[in-house]
């Protein structure tokens, strides 16, 4: 039946029909959008009630999904009787009301997400101490907690990427660590300051396994045994300082083998205490000292220069002395005979003559006085006094490293970068000097007047060196790597200022660089390895002379640990980075100068802004890595010398004494009153007895005979009594191959 066929009734009804079927049409997408409404309400309840924190969608994308949902309902309508204004109005009456509910939606949706996002701190602090105490508990199960003090943060960088955690002193991030935990973990974020505290704070409880600290510091976690950065020694012989350094020196002759160990260093004298016999030492040292300065200083000079036959106030007895001391020097060196070593107090003839020698001579060394002699006299003089130094500085190497000024260094004995040390070079002022600063301990060394120079200007070397403690060894590294420091003055011995003498960067730092010096010398006073062997191409050295130079800084460093292993608690892991300052004679020969502990690692220049970092990572690998895989890369450093020695496993922890002997002394020698008092020289006799499967680079061995008989030699020669030697018939330890016991 066709509309026009209907009655008015029927046609009513139909389209009753039809719109009732257009809203349905309509309301449909609505009812869709409360469906959905609902579901998130109660998605939301449950993700509250679980205490997880969801992703909520941004409102853009809820503006989107609605706006679709509006744009389908919108295409639906428009399909239906297009063309009439009625069902057009119809349409956007109801599109006006899709729209109030999708407000209504949003404004559900976004209290339900502000529900939520006031309960994630809650919950996202619960979740982060979750995670942060597993990451502990895995640290100390596995060994990675450690604690740095000071500014070293290469140190803490090195083992952060090898997932240790850092247990923080209470000076680091002060005001932090005095938050609250929930504080902390409100801001804690991936790698800030807050999440180093708050897991510091957790981590509290537990030890540390790898402690970097001050020397002054006390040992804490020794029942873990930590990665430590300190080697404990006995003050005598902790040749860190002054003190222990010329201890080392005295007991180091026992353990000489060329090529392996042995120590260049000049001659010392510890002034301030209140020995009188090293006092008396020192004094014989300088009458002699001066006598070799007054033979090299005609040396060095024309016999016209020197003389003037008719004006000359200097008579040639003093040559006389001169060249009679040095062969008496000379003689008993050569001889070895215990009764030249005996000390005999002087006459009081003996006594006038050398107090004259030392006036008149100090008058042609300072004043240059001429000498009454004829040329041909002097000639001769010039002749004996070439062959005497000759055959003494053969015997006694150091005695090369002396010119004619008679220059000694004083240096207080536990004080370091500089501080206290002056250069003097008259006798009466240098024990004057030592006596007024007892409370120093002064050390009397000779200074190295005839050094290799650098566009006339004097240099030292920094070389680091490693010391490791391992279960049943000791090793010592050597860095492949160092750098030079200059002073900013040219060298000269007319002045005696510190700015000249001292190549400390702490104390060149305080002056201004010289005006008129050498170009090519750096601004910074700092030269790399590299510009070092440049230079030394560029002057003609042979070709294997640094070659030789890392070599003897080998030697002395092997020699120095040897020497102190009697008195050096050995704890396993403990370990110590040192720097170590030479100095080159004439000759490339290198000359230890002093050994720090706490060597300063701040990138002061270029140079030290590019090797230090490495010198740390370096040992990060050496001490770290190596202890858990034998293979691992050691970076620049090299082992130089390695010592197997048995540890007494019932050692107390607090104060472990690693290495133990038992037995009674023997006196071989009677006790010689010699003025040089070697204190504690009986200490060190019977330690190399104990140090078997010796491993070296080269391939030594080391034995008794050469060491004995190098060390006669070396004693006689320097004037130094003959220790009395140490027998026990009770020793824990096994010979050295070679050795008599």
């Amino acid at each position: 039946m066709t509309p026009k066929d209907q009655s008015p009734t029927q046609r009513r009804s139909t389209i009753s029909m039809s719109a009732t079927k257009r809203r349905n049409w309509y309301y449909n997408p609505v009812s869709k959008i409360q469906s959905i409404i609902h579901n998130l309400d109660a998605e939301l309840g449950q993700l509250c009630s679980q205490c997880s924190v969801p992703n909520p969608p941004s409102s853009s994308n809820i503006n989107v999904s609605m706006n679709n949902i509006t744009s389908g309902a919108t295409v639906a309508a428009g399909g239906i009787g297009s063309g009439a204004i009625t069902r057009h109005k119809s349409m956007i009456s109801n599109q006006n009301s899709i729209n109030k509910l999708l407000a209504r939606a949003q404004s559900k949706l976004t209290s339900g997400l502000t529900t939520t996002i006031s309960l994630a701190p809650d919950a996202q602090k619960r979740q982060l101490r979750h995670v942060y105490r597993t990451r502990v508990i895995n640290a100390y199960r596995n060994r990675k907690i450690f604690t740095v003090y000071g500014n070293y943060n290469t140190v803490r960088q090195a083992l952060v990427s090898r997932g240790w955690l850092e247990k923080l002193p209470a000076s680091r991030y002060a005001a932090l660590q005095s938050m609250s935990e929930d504080i902390l973990l409100e801001n804690a974020r991936r790698g800030n300051d807050y999440e180093t505290v708050v897991i510091s704070k957790m981590i509290n409880q537990f030890p540390a396994f790898f402690i970097w600290q001050s020397k002054a510091q006390r040992d804490l976690f020794a029942d873990a045994r930590p990665f430590r950065n300190r080697v404990r020694r006995s003050q005598s012989l902790d040749f860190s300082t002054k003190v222990g350094l010329v201890g080392c020196a005295e007991q180091e002759r026992w353990f000489r083998e060329d090529g392996v160990c042995g120590m260049s260093y000049p001659r010392f004298y510890r002034l301030g205490g209140k020995n009188e016999e090293e006092r008396k030492a020192f004094i014989e040292d300088y009458q002699q000292t001066q006598a070799r300065s007054l033979l090299r200083y005609i040396l060095e000079h024309k016999p016209d220069e020197l003389i003037d036959i008719d004006n000359g106030t200097i008579a040639s007895s003093n040559l006389d002395f001169a060249l009679t001391k040095v062969k008496r020097m000379v003689e008993q060196a050569q001889h070895n005979s215990l009764d030249d070593a005996r000390f005999k107090p002087p006459t009081a003839a003996e006594f006038v003559e050398t107090q004259t020698f030392m006036l008149q001579s100090a008058e042609v060394l300072k004043s240059k006085a001429k000498f009454r002699v004829t040329q041909n006299i002097m000639t001769e003089y010039a002749r004996l006094a070439t062959q005497f130094l000759e055959q003494i500085e053969a015997l006694c190497p150091d005695y090369r490293w002396d010119g004619c000024r008679n220059l000694w260094i004083l240096k207080p004995g536990y004080q370091s970068r500089g501080i206290g040390i002056v250069i003097r070079n008259s006798l009466n002022d240098i024990l004057q000097w030592t006596s007024n600063n007892q409370n120093k301990k002064y050390i009397v060394q000779k200074y190295i007047e005839r050094p290799f120079l650098v566009y006339r200007t004097k240099f030292d070397i920094r070389q680091y060196m490693l010391l490791t403690v391992g279960e049943s060894k000791v090793t010592v590294w050597v860095y492949r790597d160092c750098y030079l420091r200059f002073s900013s003055q040219e060298f000269t011995m007319d002045d005696l200022r510190e700015s000249i003498h001292l190549t400390n960067n702490s104390v060149q730092k305080r002056y201004k660089n010289k005006l008129n010096r050498d170009p090519h010398l750096p601004k910074h006073n700092m030269w790399s390895l590299d510009q070092f062997k440049t230079h030394l191409r560029h002057v003609g050295a042979p070709d294997e002379t640094w070659s030789k130079i890392y070599n003897g800084f080998k030697q002395n460093l092997v020699a120095v640990v040897m020497a102190s292993l009697d008195k050096t608690e050995l704890v396993k892991n403990a370990f110590e980075l040192y720097g170590c300052d030479f100095m080159l004679d004439e000759h490339y020969n290198p000359i230890l100068i002093e050994i720090n502990a706490t060597p300063d690692l701040t990138p002061s220049t270029a140079v030290t802004a590019r090797i230090c970092p490495h010198a740390v990572k370096d040992c990060i690998r050496v001490v770290v890595d190596l202890a858990k895989n034998p293979s691992a890369p050691t970076g620049q450093f090299e082992r130089a010398f390695e010592v197997n020695y048995s540890i007494n496993k019932n050692a107390d922890v607090q104060h472990p004494h690693p290495l133990e002997l038992n037995g009674k002394q023997m006196t071989i020698v009677e006790k010689i009153p010699f003025p040089m008092l070697t204190k504690n020289n009986n200490r060190t006799r019977m330690l190399r007895k104990i140090l078997n499967n010796v491993k070296v680079s080269a391939g030594h061995k080391l034995t008794s005979t050469n060491r004995k008989k190098q060390a006669l030699q070396y004693s006689a020669a320097k004037g130094f009594p003959l220790p009395k030697r140490k027998m026990g018939n009770n020793c824990i330890f096994s010979k050295m191959p070679g050795q008599k016991i």
